[in-house]
């Protein structure tokens, strides 16, 4: 039995056609002193007429402060993170806060509730005045306790800081809070506040600036944001359904869901097909003990791979005609998955014609494989989901591949690699040394169709 593992404190999406803000999109902001609480008990507290809330106008914008105070200017060097878009479609530029927000669920794939949400920045070496998004991570919001939001300011570090960074941007969405108004800091702004100041100052410490934080209710039309970060500014949320980014993520075939409940529903398990596997799964690894054997006996030891990634192609070319494997074929699959050899030539199914129906497999087996074997598939759906750029996706599937086996490798590996916002360009290796191996089969995964 399983002794899993507590669950992630971050979800990062690498964003694989990143839209660019402005350089002049925040207001100059001084840092936030070192211990600064609201007056009194804080929350709520008292703003003075000399804080009162201007609405928003064009002339906040929001973006690196490159003249940050306290910051030294840094060589960020060449950016590691390559944009892939062709071109075709209008660059999507956010201008001001409210368009920053909008785009916030279209880059993480799901509305964010009681969230913190960090945006990294890269600079735009081809558009001066620009700064390219890269990575966005949600935390959850409720931690109580210093200690524990120190832990999250230092999760939030371990994917902010980076050399490529060139500023932070931070969002807090909650529906308790409320917004300022002029005699009124609002409901929660002390503990908003001393989240955004602990981590400013960690990042200040990083010399990363953090160019702006601003807080929400919730995400949606028309619905108030407010500063949280040097002077007191807010504004009204543009429809997120009209954004650029979300038209972006549409096109690509990224679904944009309610919440991450729908994420993790996505992989839960179907106990009732589980059941029908068990006897099915001891079934299937004696025949392929069997075959395995036979080719052992005939000094073909290759064949046995080369049969089992073959009937993989099989069985993807079938879903791609509409027909899903059935139950004896997914336990067939599953222990084909047990031979780390052709577990590993299987990644070179992404990117490539099959990447969709091998994803559509991998999902099938995720919901209906018993431990230790659901592992395997999840890792495999959350590698598939990771390389095209669905972070929170992957890192749930990941995280059912380490509830299910622990001490996977590979799962390990890559979930370490999202967790800390490495692009999804760097698991082409991957995908290159599955390719390799499978053309030493003899065997084609790009055009073979058995």
């Amino acid at each position: 039995m399983s002794t899993g593992r507590a669950k992630p404190l971050v979800d990062v999406a690498v964003v694989t056609a990143p839209p660019r803000t402005l350089d002049s999109m925040t207001t100059p902001a001084e840092p936030t002193p070192p211990g600064h609480t609201d007056p009194e008990h804080g929350d709520p507290g008292l703003i003075g007429p000399e804080h009162t809330d201007p609405e928003y106008t064009d002339s906040d914008r929001i973006g690196p402060e490159h003249s940050h105070p306290g910051h030294s200017e840094r060589d960020h060097g060449d950016p590691e993170f390559i944009d892939p878009a062709d071109g075709s479609e209008p660059e999507p530029h956010l201008r001001n806060p409210g368009d920053f927000i909008a785009a916030v669920p279209a880059m993480l794939g799901f509305m964010p509730a009681r969230s913190l949400v960090v945006t990294v920045l890269r600079e735009a070496v081809d558009e001066p005045g620009t700064a390219t998004i890269d990575v966005v991570a949600r935390m959850d919001l409720d931690s109580p306790g210093r200690a524990a939001t120190g832990q999250l300011v230092e999760r939030v570090a371990g994917v902010c800081v980076r050399d490529t960074t060139a500023a932070v941007l931070a969002l807090i969405v909650d529906d308790r809070a409320t917004a300022p108004v002029e005699r009124h800091r609002g409901v929660r702004s002390r503990r908003h506040r001393d989240l955004v100041c602990a981590l400013e100052h960690r990042l200040d410490a990083a010399a990363v600036p953090l160019a702006g934080a601003w807080a929400v209710r919730a995400i949606g039309p028309e619905l108030p944001w407010w500063s949280l970060l040097g002077p007191a500014r807010r504004g009204r949320q543009p429809d997120p359904a009209t954004s650029l980014v979300t038209l972006r993520q549409v096109l690509a075939g990224r679904p944009l869901r309610g919440s991450r409940a729908e994420l993790t529903d996505v992989v839960e398990v179907d106990a009732a097909v589980r059941e029908r596997f068990r006897p099915l799964l001891d079934a299937a690894a004696e025949a392929a003990a069997h075959r395995l054997a036979e080719a052992v006996r005939r000094d073909e030891p290759e064949s046995y791979g080369r049969a089992a990634v073959r009937n993989v192609l099989r069985w993807l070319s079938a879903i791609e005609a509409g027909t899903l494997p059935n139950t004896r074929e997914l336990a067939e699959m599953a222990v084909a998955l047990r031979d780390s050899t052709v577990r590993d030539i299987l990644f070179g199914l992404v990117p490539g014609p099959h990447a969709r129906a091998a994803e559509t497999l991998w999902l099938q087996l995720t919901r209906a494989l018993p431990d230790p074997d659901r592992a395997e598939a999840a890792m495999l759906l959350g590698y598939a989901a990771y390389a095209r750029g669905e972070g929170p996706l992957a890192g749930i599937a990941l995280e059912a591949a380490l509830n299910s086996d622990p001490a996977h490798r590979m799962a390990n590996l890559l979930d370490i690699g999202l967790q800390t916002g490495m692009p999804p360009q760097r698991l082409r290796r991957l995908a290159d040394a599955g390719r390799e191996a499978a053309a030493d089969l003899g065997v084609d995964l790009r055009s073979e169709h058995p």
